[in-house]
């Protein structure tokens, strides 16, 4: 939201049209924006339409599965393996994942018009999509684009329709061509898209090709990063090599002969799109589970299809009347279901004790600051000296939540390179420690309470440094800025006339004090 705010909403709906743009996944932003002007920084109504949003790519991918696979029981096994992956954990939790949500979305809307209208198309004698179709596959690879860039490999997906599903009769050289000119046309104008945007996202500067986590990997770490999802697909763990690439490997050689022996077409195209759409998250720095959101679904259309020509196998050889083999087949379902169930909510639920942990100390620590702090004015910096939370900026964006103020700053030093020393403490209004009993301090160094002061107009009164000459830093807050004032002298009594009083008209404090040759001290109001 911070580099959104940094553009208009008609700077990042253009950007939206355009697709072939540097802008950061721009259908995001407009996600935000529209939700931040209609609520504000009400964090309910981004989960409940991000929520919503999740539940539209349930039954999207229930639809789609049924499609492709022609099997009710195959959509409904695929649907089962999806909804409660640990790898949605993170799209049920954080509202960082939206582009994630959205680009499944247009994704498997862009596949689904695809393979329903080259069906019909193919049912009516032709073997190419209408130009205005064609338009509309553009539209929605360019809105899922604009949600992610792992829709960069949305083109290939629809061609591996073409040849799973709409084959030429032979592929001669002659057929090739012929295949790539005519069935294959919606899906090169869906590349003619791709091919700029992605280049102009990763050779110009912008906030994703400035982001060294997004760095292209080597052939070595690509392999690596396929090793660590497909293990993750397996319920593993993401970050540690229990599967070897050999095995894995292996394993995908075997998911490929089984869907030839078993001639299911489904269990083939979901092999294909789940390699070729996880390649993207590949080529990058490995993070969490979330980012393989839209291979899932080619994970779960082969293990459906696989499951219901096994179960149509065995019921052939075992030669059951047809009411017996719905029969077979249904408890076979729910034998396999069952324990699925179980496994999706125990994984789920260990995986999510780690957030749950950290919501509540996020929320505990966030209700320590706003008891210290119940109101700040607009725009205030804080420093945390310490504090027990992991090093992350979600304790920034819950405080700008909790006060209502994206200008809010808020500095860890456990997240600083270089600790402010000097003037640059005189940056923040306020300066906290105590870990999990929060209270203002002076310095970095100094536990102690702010000094104790008093402005009213240009009469000054710091009792603690009576007798003293010492500088102060002003904060006028109409507008806001500082003043920094040197030598002033303090009488016996800790008072003193400013030469320049501060105008009545703007509300002001002193923020920072400091004896001659002394270290800056944060100071409190009386």
């Amino acid at each position: 939201m911070h580099q959104y705010w940094e553009h208009s909403i008609a700077q990042v709906t253009g950007s939206c049209l355009r697709v072939v743009t540097s802008a950061y996944r721009p259908l995001g932003g407009l996600y935000y924006f529209v939700l931040y002007r209609v609520f504000g920084f009400n964090p309910l109504p981004f989960r409940a339409v991000a929520l919503a949003l999740m539940l539209a790519n349930v039954y999207l991918a229930l639809v789609l599965l049924r499609r492709l696979s022609g099997s009710l029981l195959a959509a409904l096994v695929g649907a089962v393996l999806m909804v409660n992956h640990p790898i949605t954990l993170e799209l049920l939790y954080s509202s960082g994942t939206i582009y994630d949500i959205l680009c499944f979305l247009f994704y498997l809307l862009a596949v689904l018009c695809y393979f329903s209208w080259r069906d019909a198309a193919q049912r009516a004698g032709s073997a190419t999509l209408s130009w205005p179709r064609i338009a509309a596959i553009v539209a929605l690879t360019g809105a899922a684009l604009d949600a992610k860039e792992t829709a960069m490999m949305l083109p290939a997906v629809l061609w591996l329709i073409e040849v799973v599903y709409f084959p030429p009769p032979k592929w001669t050289g002659r057929e090739c061509l012929r295949f790539l000119w005519r069935q294959g046309r919606g899906a090169a104008i869906a590349a003619a898209l791709v091919v700029p945007t992605i280049a102009i996202k990763v050779l110009t500067p912008n906030p994703l090709s400035n982001d060294p986590r997004y760095a292209a990997h080597t052939f070595l770490g690509t392999l690596k990063a396929y090793r660590g999802y497909q293990n993750f697909l397996l319920y593993g763990n993401l970050g540690q090599g229990e599967l070897t690439f050999l095995r894995v490997l292996a394993l995908w050689i075997a998911m490929y002969l089984a869907a030839v022996l078993l001639r299911s077409r489904a269990m083939q195209f979901g092999l294909g799109f789940l390699l070729v759409s996880m390649l993207p998250v590949c080529l990058i720095q490995p993070r969490n589970g979330y980012m393989i959101y839209i291979p899932l679904f080619g994970w779960a259309l082969y293990c459906g299809a696989f499951f219901e020509r096994s179960c149509d196998w065995l019921a052939r050889r075992t030669r059951l009347r047809p009411r017996a083999q719905a029969v077979a087949t249904l408890t076979a379902a729910v034998l396999l279901l069952a324990p699925l169930i179980k496994l999706h909510a125990e994984t789920v639920w260990r995986r999510a004790a780690w957030i749950r942990i950290e919501h509540r100390d996020m929320d505990r620590f966030v209700a320590l600051l706003r008891t210290q702090h119940p109101q700040l004015p607009p725009g205030s910096s804080l420093l945390l000296i310490d504090d027990p939370l992991p090093a992350s900026y979600y304790l920034l964006f819950m405080a700008q939540l909790s006060y209502a103020d994206p200008t809010l700053q808020l500095d860890r030093i456990k997240m600083m390179t270089n600790s402010p020393a000097g003037d640059e403490l005189t940056g923040y209004d306020y300066l906290l420690a105590g870990r999990w009993q929060l209270h203002d301090v002076r310095g970095i160094r100094d536990p102690r309470p702010p000094v104790e002061v008093r402005l009213d107009g240009s009469a000054v009164v710091i009792p603690e440094f009576a007798g003293q000459t010492v500088d102060l830093v002003i904060r006028i807050t109409a507008p806001p800025h500082r003043v920094v004032v040197r030598g002033v002298r303090l009488d016996s009594s800790g008072c003193a006339q400013l030469a320049e009083p501060v105008p009545p008209d703007s509300p002001a404090r002193i923020a920072w004090v400091r004896p001659a040759g002394g270290d800056w001290m944060s100071a409190q109001p009386q």
